[in-house]
C-alpha cells in the first residue's frame, strides 16, 4: 500500500509544495517510507513544539533546551464487519525542559502553549466535517494511480536530508509498550490497539529557529523508526527546508484515508457477499484544514481547527449506492478523521530538569 501526497500551505507563497511517500507495507516487509500515522503523529508532536518555543520567546524565558515526547494510541473495533470502526483513544503529549527558571513560569508556559497549538484544540473538541463523494470526475491528468516503488528511504532536499530511517525513539515520560503483529488472520479480531511514539526538539538551525527534528515510529512489527523534520519559520527570510507541522497532520490525515480506502478495495468483497463483484478503477482523496490563531504573539494566543473538509474522488462503474457505502465505511474506519470528529483525550504533562510539575 504506497502512497503519495502532496501538501502546501494555502495562502503563504513562502512555503514549498511537498510530496510525501507513504508505506503501510510493514505487515509483510519493513517499510520503504513512513506510515500516514507515522506522519501524523510527526505533525501532532512538532506542532506543539513549535507553540512552546513561541510561547517561551514572548514570556522572555530562557530555555536550554524543549523536547516533546508524544504517543498517540489507536483502536480498531469490528474488524470484517460493516460496523468497523477506527479510533484514536488519546494522545500523550509531554514537554520536557531544561532550564534555570522558576516552577511556577514553566506551569505557565505549558498553559500558553497548550491553549495556543491549534492541532490540539482541533482534537480535544469535536471539529466541523465536510465529507463529500465525486464519482467519475475528468480531472485525473498527472494524479492518477500508477506502479512505482521508493528505491531509497533516504529524500534530500537542497542538500539536506529531510527523512531516513533511524534508530527506535526512547521517551523517558512513558512506556513505549510491545510492537503489535498487524496479520491477515488478527484482521478477523474484534479489535486492535496500537500506537505510535515520536519525539520532537529543535534542530537549531540559526536561519530556521523553527525547523524541528523528530524521531518516530509506529509500534508494530516490521515498522521501521524514521527521522523526519519540520519547518514552522513562518516571517523568516530564506527557503524552508521541509514541510511544516500542520503539512504533517493534513497529509497524515489524507494518507490514513487513503489506506482505509485501500483496506476497502481489498476487503469489501468479504465483507458483504453483494459486492463480490464491486470494482474501483481509482480513486484519491483531497483534504483540507482549516487552522486559525487569535491574539497571536501575546500571551492570550488561542488556536482552533475550525474545519476539515474531505473529498473522496472515485472512478468507477459501480452503483451509486454501493460506492456510497464504500465511501462512509472508509470513513468511519479513518483514525485520523474520526480525532476530529470526536473528543479526544489530551494528556499533557511537563517536565523542569527531569521533574515532573504539578
Amino acid at each position: 500500500m504506497l502512497k503519495k501526497a502532496l501538501v502546501k500551505p494555502v495562502g503563504d507563497d513562502g512555503f514549498s509544495t511537498w510530496q510525501l511517500l507513504c508505506d503501510e507495507g510493514g505487515m509483510y516487509y519493513e517499510q520503504s517510507s513512513p506510515n500516514p500515522l507515522s506522519y501524523l503523529t510527526t505533525g501532532i508532536d512538532s506542532s506543539l513544539l513549535t507553540q512552546v518555543q513561541h510561547s517561551a520567546k514572548i514570556m522572555n524565558l530562557e530555555l536550554e533546551n524543549i523536547k516533546i515526547e508524544a504517543k498517540v494510541l489507536f483502536r480498531f473495533n469490528d474488524l470484517m464487519s460493516n460496523t468497523w470502526a477506527g479510533y484514536t483513544d488519546k494522545v500523550i503529549a509531554n514537554i520536557l525542559i531544561q532550564s534555570k527558571e522558576s516552577p511556577g513560569k514553566i506551569s505557565q508556559l505549558k498553559q500558553v502553549a497548550l491553549k495556543a497549538w491549534s492541532v490540539g484544540e482541533g482534537l480535544a473538541n469535536k471539529t466541523d466535517i465536510e465529507t463529500e463523494l465525486v464519482v467519475n470526475a475528468e480531472h485525473w491528468d498527472g494524479i492518477a494511480s500508477s506502479g512505482g516503488s521508493v528505491p531509497n528511504p533516504i529524500s534530500v532536499d537542497n542538500n539536506m536530508t529531510i527523512t531516513s530511517k533511524t534508530s527506535v525513539p526512547k521517551p523517558t515520560t512513558f512506556e513505549v509498550g510491545e510492537d503489535v503483529g498487524i496479520t491477515p488472520r488478527i484482521l478477523f479480531s474484534n479489535k486492535i490497539e496500537f500506537a505510535v511514539v515520536a519525539i520532537a526538539q529543535s534542530a537549531r538551525d540559526t536561519q530556521r529557529p523553527y525547523l524541528q527534528k523528530i524521531k518516530v515510529r509506529a509500534i508494530q512489527d516490521n515498522y521501521a523508526a524514521w527521522t523526519l523534520y519540520a519547518d514552522d519559520s513562518y516571517g523568516y527570510e530564506g527557503l524552508d527546508k521541509a514541510p511544516t507541522s500542520l503539512d504533517y497532520v493534513t497529509a497524515g490525515t489524507a494518507l490514513c484515508l487513503m489506506s482505509q480506502l485501500d483496506i476497502n478495495q481489498e476487503f469489501f468483497r468479504f465483507i458483504n457477499r453483494r459486492f463480490e463483484k464491486f470494482d474501483i478503477d481509482d480513486y484519491r482523496v483531497e483534504q483540507q484544514i482549516n487552522y486559525r490563531q487569535e491574539e497571536i504573539a501575546s500571551l492570550k494566543t488561542t488556536g482552533f481547527v475550525d474545519k476539515v473538509i474531505t473529498k473522496i474522488v472515485v472512478n468507477s462503474k459501480a452503483s451509486k449506492e454501493d460506492l456510497k457505502t464504500f465511501f462512509n465505511t472508509s470513513l468511519q474506519m479513518c483514525f485520523a478523521g474520526e480525532a476530529f470528529k470526536n473528543e479526544t483525550e489530551i494528556v499533557s504533562n511537563i517536565y523542569l530538569n527531569g521533574n515532573i510539575i504539578k
